[in-house]
């Protein structure tokens, strides 16, 4: 994990996610975020990740993965996104690979899929706009 991959000041709920960071591959485009999350983020007693939660973590996934292609030049918006929860998410370490399966000048279309202890967890696939950091 790098620090030196961040484009800005990574927001707040990252940090409350648990997020620790992210690698990225230039040869795939992809982005792995890592994180480390709370029970607080869980309902049934505190042992199934709530499933916004899980969407958040598939979402800046492909977010970054997107600043990451366009070298900080550009951020996207997410103008849909499906998810498909696999597995419950249990409080504890999950990554999320989040990759670009097609560019164009103004829309991105991503995917990501969530992982615990290397065991698929949701997917996602999503389509955004690329916007401008201001």
């Amino acid at each position: 994990m790098s620090e030196d991959n961040w484009f800005y000041e990574p927001p707040a709920f990252l940090k409350l996610l648990g997020c620790n960071g992210f690698d990225y591959d230039d040869g795939s485009d992809a982005v792995i975020m890592h994180f480390d999350v709370s029970k607080e983020f869980a309902h049934t007693g505190g042992t199934i990740i709530q499933g916004g939660f899980i969407t958040a973590m598939l979402d800046t996934s492909m977010g970054h993965a997107v600043a990451n292609k366009m070298e900080g030049k550009a951020n996207c918006a997410t103008l849909n996104i499906s998810v498909n929860f696999l597995r419950p998410g249990r409080p504890g370490k999950l990554y999320a690979k989040g990759s670009i399966t097609q560019l164009g000048k103004t829309i991105a279309y991503t995917e990501s899929k969530l992982y615990q202890d290397d065991v698929l967890i949701a997917t996602a696939k999503a389509v955004n706009k690329l916007t401008s950091w201001k």
